[in-house]
């Protein structure tokens, strides 16, 4: 079964998404950067709001009851969100009010004008000079449902809903390849701000029967652009589809690599190479805006593609504003906006959203370091990795979800210590910045129950209400849910190494030779699948 825009539409969506937007080819660009060919595909040409490819998101979103019966809604962005400046929008649109949680970022030509349209919009600001200040004070807006009388919408509207919009987004490029409108790209070209417009283009161009590569140039730090959030998106959005309409049995996505490396100073800051980007496609009639467009097309521009889509993800033109709009922002941003346009410097004292990315930064999340008083059967740890407070999260949290019902591991598997060990073993083997992300993993999953105004960290809860309390973070979306499915990945990884946990699962062992528990790190099983050097297959004819 080959699917086609129509498959989705029978899902709930409020229709802003009408026609397909165009791919503008760019024959005299391509000559000039030594590619074959190079198309835009014209997001900020779709007919709703004022474009952009969160209108996507936003048509599917906000049809969820949830959303559209309420009488506002809440989110969280920086001060010049191209989200939150759609989403304003949209509350104009439906008559709605507009919570908005803004954290400061550098102020630039694009962001003043997305801040003013947010201004100018049935809303009212909440102002923080980080995002893990604004997560502290108003924690609800990341974790519940609702806050202050408003239906929470996620950040970047990334969730299974919201990534509807850009899985028929890429069904729509399936057809415009098919139909001949289009070349057969190389590879397709994207922002990576929360994920879900990459991850949801690479469903349906593999729904759409066109094995095309996505490639998300992450504009956002290192621990915000994972394969971990990359796969917990792709899994809610895949039972979503099979739940409604029923995913054919063979369906592959089209592959998705991250690339790293072009956030620049921090996220919201724009890079020499991305402001480049940003004129030269001006020279060819196109806008684009240097936080995020610019530096997905720098990045494609550098890997030279020989025939290359770039998705366009911003609106067109000027955003509508009102006069005076700087008079409706809360005072504070506005004393830190015009000592920005006067020195050229922020306000002091920012948090850095690299902050989340260690354990001592997780912590300042909730205000105290709760990692102290770990009592129990984990007091003798010796971990290559892990701490004995970690060991003891792993230990709570596999008590939480590996049992059909929460309460004691299971018999017919490893005890609490030995499922330790076993991880403790695995991310050992990590690279660095990877375990350094899994610190911070640990020290969200513990600490932070006090975003929901819980008093006792994750390991003084009782096996059930941990349970639900994984399960409210997974709903979430964004870093929480990230945290919360990584953890408990990990619990599987420490469960399943144990022989006797294989019968379950319908696996009869590993076919290469088990490797000692003691064995250096670096002889894995896995080396004995390598060639020696110089090696032929066997059978090879010269």
């Amino acid at each position: 079964m080959t699917w086609t825009r129509d498959s989705l539409d029978a899902l709930p969506r409020l229709g802003w998404v009408a026609e397909p937007t165009p791919v503008t080819p760019l024959p005299e660009l391509a000559s000039e950067q030594g590619l074959d060919w190079l198309g835009v595909k014209r997001d900020d040409l779709c007919a709703g709001l004022a474009g952009s490819t969160k209108t996507r998101k936003l048509d599917f979103l906000l049809a969820d009851p949830r959303l559209r019966d309420a009488d506002g809604w809440a989110s969280i962005g920086a001060i010049g969100s191209g989200h939150l400046a759609a989403l304003s929008l949209a509350a104009r649109k439906l008559d709605k009010r507009l919570l908005a949680h803004c954290f400061w970022e550098p102020p630039s030509e694009d962001v003043l004008g997305n801040l003013a349209c947010i201004a100018s919009a049935p809303t009212t600001i909440r102002y923080a000079t980080s995002r893990p200040t604004l997560v502290l004070r108003w924690p609800r807006v990341m974790t519940a449902q609702r806050t202050g009388g408003c239906a929470c919408v996620p950040a970047g509207a990334t969730s299974r809903l919201g990534t509807l919009g850009t899985v028929r987004g890429g069904l729509e490029l399936a057809d415009q390849v098919k139909a001949g409108e289009v070349p057969r790209p190389d590879a397709v070209y994207v922002p990576w701000g929360t994920g879900g417009t990459a991850v949801g283009l690479s469903i349906g161009l593999g729904l759409g029967g066109l094995d095309v590569p996505v490639v998300a140039v992450a504009t956002v730090e290192r621990v915000f652009a994972t394969w971990v959030s990359a796969a917990a998106v792709h899994r809610s959005v895949l039972r979503e589809l099979d739940r409604t309409i029923g995913l054919p049995g063979s369906f592959e996505p089209a592959s998705l690599r991250i690339v790293h490396g072009h956030v620049g100073k921090a996220y919201g800051h724009p890079t020499p190479a991305s402001c480049e980007a940003c004129d030269l496609l001006a020279g060819h009639g196109l806008r684009l805006e240097p936080v995020y467009g610019g530096k997905a097309f720098s990045a494609m521009l550098q890997e030279r593609p020989a025939r290359a889509v770039y998705w366009l993800t911003s609106h067109r033109g000027d955003l509508p504003t009102v006069d005076g709009w700087r008079d409706r922002l809360p005072a504070r941003l506005a004393k830190h906006l015009a000592r920005a346009e006067a020195t050229g410097r922020g306000p002091r004292g920012v948090l850095s959203r690299r902050g989340l990315l260690v354990g001592g930064a997780a912590a300042a999340l909730i205000g105290v370091a709760r990692t102290t008083g770990y009592r129990g059967s984990l007091d003798g740890w010796q971990g290559r990795e892990l701490a004995r407070w970690e060991a003891q999260v792993l230990v709570a949290v596999a008590e939480a979800v590996i049992p059909d019902r929460p309460g004691p591991l299971p018999t017919e598997g490893p005890d609490g210590a030995r499922l330790a060990a076993n991880v403790d073993r695995y991310v050992a083997a990590m690279p660095a910045p990877l375990r350094t992300e899994v610190h911070g993993l640990f020290v969200l999953v513990e600490q932070g129950t006090a975003l929901g105004g819980r008093v006792r960290r994750l390991t003084r809860l009782d096996p059930s209400r941990r349970r639900a309390f994984l399960e409210g973070l997974s709903r979430r979306g964004g870093l929480l849910a990230v945290a919360s499915r990584g953890v408990r990945d990990l619990c599987y990884v420490g469960w399943y190494q144990d022989p006797r946990t294989w019968p379950a699962i319908g696996y009869t062992g590993p076919l290469v030779k088990e490797q000692a528990p003691d064995a250096p790190l670096r002889e894995t099983p896995y080396d004995a699948l390598v060639a020696a050097p110089g090696a032929a297959p066997e059978g090879l004819v010269p």
